[in-house]
């Protein structure tokens, strides 16, 4: 590996690590993309460089978001800022997918981007297996971010052969305009679980949480100590 590739693809590391745990909060599939797109204009990244450095960029990230959870549990969980990031009723949601899904989920989840860092902190409060977190993680990296990766790579070998650039502009906007759209259609998703779920808790402790109708809100209300 020539000094040049290694400094490429510890970029790639660290920019799948940081969007992974959500620094900047953009998708991880920015980052398969950016070293995709190394992958086709340097020929010194190779792909066999490349995409294992983004995977394990991303099971860094995810693993760190298990330590969190693991470390911290409950006592992070209820803190009030993360009960703004992840309310209860979404949490019980999460827990009882875990409980009833296991692996399936964790996979699952990697195709809902606003749910997946809560999803990896709460695998760790709720010491879901670490191997079979892992295991889950792996097959990931090599099918999930391996279809991204290469398809990310034959599209920007085009437009690198073609010199287009106001093709790879119009791309990047039709990419950005289908992950905004697909956001949008994920929330709509998770407000109606967040109601079918709110409803579920007020039936069995109607003191610790409100209907959202109640609180005129598409999510409840927790009655928690303050920190």
């Amino acid at each position: 590996m020539t000094p040049e590739a290694f400094y490429w693809c510890a970029s790639v590391f660290l920019w799948s690590f940081f969007t992974g745990i959500g620094l900047p909060p953009v998708p991880e599939e920015a980052g398969i993309l950016y070293a995709a797109g190394l992958s086709a204009i340097h020929p010194e990244v190779h792909w066999w460089l490349a995409w294992p450095a983004t995977s394990l960029g991303i099971l860094a990230a995810d693993l760190a978001l298990y330590g969190v959870g693991r470390l911290w549990g409950e006592r992070l969980l209820n803190h009030r800022w993360m009960l703004r990031m992840l309310p209860l009723e979404r949490r019980l949601q999460i827990e009882g997918r875990f409980h009833n899904h296991g692996m399936k989920f964790l996979l699952a989840a990697r195709l809902l981007p606003p749910l997946r860092s809560g999803v990896f902190i709460v695998a760790g409060a709720i010491r879901f297996s670490v191997v079979r977190f892992i295991l889950a993680d792996l097959i990931y990296g090599v099918v999930g971010v391996g279809i991204v990766f290469f398809g990310g790579e034959a599209l920007m070998s085009v437009i690198h052969y073609l010199e287009n650039w106001s093709l790879f502009a119009a791309v990047i906007a039709a990419v950005g305009v289908g992950l905004f759209v697909y956001y949008r259609y994920l929330r709509k998703l998770e407000v109606k679980a967040a109601l079918k779920v709110a409803d579920a808790v007020k039936a069995v402790a109607p003191d610790v949480v409100a209907s959202p109708a109640e609180q005129g809100e598409p999510r409840a209300t927790v009655n928690l100590p303050k920190h």
